[in-house]
């Protein structure tokens, strides 16, 4: 089952996944799609060590920034000795209230 992936850049369906892994035909340790029409990375799941976790306070909600765009933390899976997978997904308003809050600013 494909699923088509909508750049929130652009809006183009023109994209490119490239889906994580270690072994096999890539060598990618995080997952992610790039747009062909405005060439924007957006990031689906990336790898992080229980120190960078920690250090970065990742925790489901909260707002992170991968690669210069502003990014809601979905999921942390526990998934090896020192590794966790981080379900991200793009934020669509990085100044909302919300956000503000989720970042622990008042």
């Amino acid at each position: 089952m494909s699923v088509e992936r909508q750049c929130p850049q652009c809006g183009s369906s023109d994209t490119a996944h490239v889906q994580r892994g270690l072994a096999g035909a890539t060598d990618e340790r995080d997952q992610f799609f790039a747009c062909n029409s405005c060439g924007r990375v957006t990031y689906e799941i990336v790898s992080r060590t229980q120190r960078e976790i920690r250090v970065g306070r990742l925790e489901p909600g909260r707002a992170v920034r991968l690669g210069g765009s502003d990014y809601i933390v979905s999921r942390v899976l526990k998934v090896g000795l020192n590794e966790s997978l981080v379900y991200v997904k793009p934020n669509p308003d990085p100044d909302s209230a919300l956000t503000r809050l989720r970042q622990g600013h008042r």
